[in-house]
């Protein structure tokens, strides 16, 4: 038996069984020795029935005396069945589960866990039944009962006895088998199980130390393997000296610099610094610019386009969309227009002649090309490529990143307006080179938050009906959601509705995802200019729309956003140096909803609700896995494994400062399990 053979030829599973695992991507033996528990239950010393506390979770072992099935209502039947032990009688309530009858026979050992209750009527404790497993044997006993048991993963028709029967064989069978890639001495120096022993404890703990032991060998191998990765990705970028020099722009930089209205701040002028830097060596830059909303990102990206222009290179602007990539265009070409630098839109909906038109601008010499994902899509070939900026990288698939630079190896700015959490830092841009600008411009002032419910929703169009008289504007924000896009949609064109009939003096627009670019284009246009004082609108508007004027925002079912994109939903308003006011408007039915509304109240600092997010959602679902890179840990988890992941960084540093190549013999199993890595990665990236 290998590693790498079918999980199916495992005895306690078989064909059957084995397509069931395939739903928790268990394919192979080693695959089933990495599914790791979930949780654990601790059963080393289990209470006997008199020993349960009442209005507490309780887990027992007994024998069924009796079973009996009542139908309660047409919908709902009940099964209760009579539980003892030594030491007393239980009542085990079970709702619409008929199918149990099956299972559950009298004379047959079995384990329950579920909220414990004394039935004042029977004058017996009664349990209402979560968990049910069936001990019909002594080795269903020895796998259930007397230790810490781990609870793993489940998909429909597969259950937990299931499971630890599987990994008990593989164990058994197949642990020998598992190599263990850590060069010997760093496991006597961080005093680390082995790998065997890591699995060993992580699947069946004999002590809380066991498995914490065992958690943290496994989780620590993870974060060290992909953490080389990445350091080795920027160690292999330094040796490519293929990308042209930008060392040239001085004067157009002073030039555009001086031109500008106001003072650049110092953290501007830091990234710019940094740039500059990277770019005046043939070494491709890889810099991820990260600055909060309104820190003035888009005056360090110019800057980064003219040391391109000024040395006789092109510079590449792309946007995630086609109103943030037309606002670019219209911002920088009004900038730039006396500088005598060409700047050209590139976008997917572009009448022909248009696009002929941009496209022999292009070739006629060093300009800047602002445009979506046009940019990288055939027939447009960008001669002389120098420097390229992505906007809101993660926006971006990784296919779409690594198109842009296939012919040339031009230098590479990606900007953020995402607080990105320290630990993705780590993992999903540990690769980068970073900036962060975290100083705002003067004057700049952040808004106040109000959460509120929809009963009280009037106060706040009420409040903002004066600050409409005083000639400011207001953004009136519904979500819209892909499951369920038509009920969103139709809710934001009811608000509209609503809207006009609540400020029939002031003129109302509607924008939304669905409208076409140009209608798009023309209802911010007309808000920009103060022709609309009233903008009903969907998540579109979320990136880069820049009202000065819009100094109030009434977000509608506010719990359905996550943090990041709340924050940058109130970071459209308050752009012009006037007080402003965002209105949460919601009513959350979980803790983790009322978690997130009551921190963007409490905090403006988007770097703090980032953490916030991170550690309230979970690593899944901030950037979202396939788009950030980030892997699918196994073990480790950013969040509460944060230190391991530090250590790891470290170590990989100081291994990687003494062998950049894992060319010595005791880190050849290292490199293997890297070079594995890498090809698991790049087959998902093509797929």
């Amino acid at each position: 038996m290998q590693l790498d053979s079918s999980v199916q030829f495992l005895k306690n599973v078989g064909p059957k069984l084995s397509k069931l695992f395939l739903k928790l991507g268990v394919f192979t033996i080693e695959d089933l020795l990495y599914l790791l528990p979930r949780t654990y239950e601790d059963r080393r010393k289990l209470p006997r029935i008199s020993e349960c506390e009442p209005d507490k979770i309780n887990t027992v072992v007994g024998l069924i005396e009796s079973v009996e099935e009542r139908k309660v209502k047409k919908k709902l039947s009940v099964l209760e069945a009579r539980i003892t032990d030594q030491s007393g009688v239980m009542t085990a309530v079970w709702f619409n589960q008929a199918y149990l009858k099956k299972v559950l026979k009298p004379y047959t050992q079995i384990l329950i866990k579920g909220k414990v209750e004394f039935n004042l009527f029977q004058k017996v404790k009664q349990m209402q039944v979560a968990d049910t497993e069936m001990l019909r044997t002594a080795e269903d006993i020895r796998e259930n009962v007397g230790y810490i048991v781990p609870a793993y993963p489940l998909t429909q028709g597969l259950y937990q006895y299931q499971i630890r029967k599987a990994i008990s064989t593989a164990i058994e069978e197949a642990i020998k088998l598992i190599p263990d890639y850590l060069p010997a001495y760093l496991t006597r120096q961080m005093n680390l199980l082995s790998a065997q022993d890591a699995l060993k404890a992580a699947h069946r703990p004999k002590t809380d130390l066991d498995l914490q032991k065992g958690r943290y060998r496994i989780a620590f191998e993870e974060f060290l393997i992909y953490q080389i990765r990445l350091l080795q990705k920027r160690l292999g970028r330094q040796e490519v000296k293929n990308a042209p020099v930008l060392n040239k722009a001085p004067d157009l930089l002073r030039a555009y610099i001086e031109s500008l209205p106001y003072s650049l701040t110092n953290a501007q002028q830091h990234a710019i610094k940094d740039i500059q830097e990277d770019v005046s060596s043939s070494s491709p830059m890889n810099r991820l610019i990260q600055g909060d909303v309104g820190s003035g990102k888009t005056d360090v990206a110019v800057a980064a386009l003219l040391m391109a222009v000024g040395t006789e290179k092109t510079g590449a602007l792309m946007a995630p969309t086609e109103i943030l990539a037309t606002q670019h265009y219209i911002k920088i070409k009004k900038a730039l227009e006396q500088l005598g630098v060409g700047v050209y839109l590139l976008k997917g909906n572009m009448r022909a002649k248009e696009k002929r038109e941009t496209l022999e601008g292009i070739q006629k010499g060093p300009c800047i090309i602002i445009g979506t994902h046009a940019l990288i899509e055939e027939p447009v070939m960008i001669e002389n490529l120098g420097l390229v900026v992505v906007d809101e990288q993660h926006r971006f698939g990784v296919i779409q990143r690594l198109k842009i630079k296939k012919e040339q190896t031009p230098h590479c700015v990606f900007m953020t307006a995402t607080p990105i959490p320290r630990t993705f830092m780590l993992t999903s841009f540990g690769d980068l080179d970073k900036t962060i600008i975290g100083e705002m411009p003067p004057g700049r002032v952040p808004p106040t938050t109000f959460y509120m419910k929809e009963s009280n929703v009037r106060k706040a169009y009420e409040h903002c009906r004066l600050q409409l008289k005083e000639g400011f504007q207001l953004y009136i924000v519904y979500p819209l959601v892909k499951e369920s896009e038509k009920i969103d949609l139709q809710s934001a064109m009811e608000g509209f509705e609503e809207a006009k009939e609540t400020y029939k003096e002031f003129n109302v627009g509607l924008i939304h995802g669905k409208m076409s670019p140009d209608e798009k284009k023309s209802v911010m246009s007309q808000f920009k200019d103060n022709e609309i004082q009233v903008l009903v609108a969907t998540t579109v508007i979320e990136v880069g729309i820049d009202v000065p004027n819009s100094t109030m925002m009434i977000i509608h079912h506010a719990e359905r956003f996550g943090l990041s994109q709340l924050h940058q939903l109130r970071g459209r308003i308050g752009r012009g140096g006037n007080e402003s006011q965002c209105f949460l408007v919601a009513s959350p039915k979980t803790e983790n909803g009322k978690q997130r509304l009551k921190a963007m109240v409490n905090t403006t600092d988007g770097f703090e609700l980032a953490e916030i997010d991170l550690k309230i959602r979970g690593p899944g679902d901030m950037l979202g896995t396939k788009q950030s890179g980030l892997p699918d840990f196994k073990c480790g988890d950013i969040v509460k494994d944060e230190s391991i992941l530090l250590t790891a960084r470290k170590v990989a540093k100081t291994l990687l400062e003494s062998d950049p190549k894992l060319e010595k013999q005791e880190h050849l199993g290292l490199k293997r399990a890297v070079e594995y890595a890498d090809s698991i990665v790049m087959e998902e990236t093509l797929n």
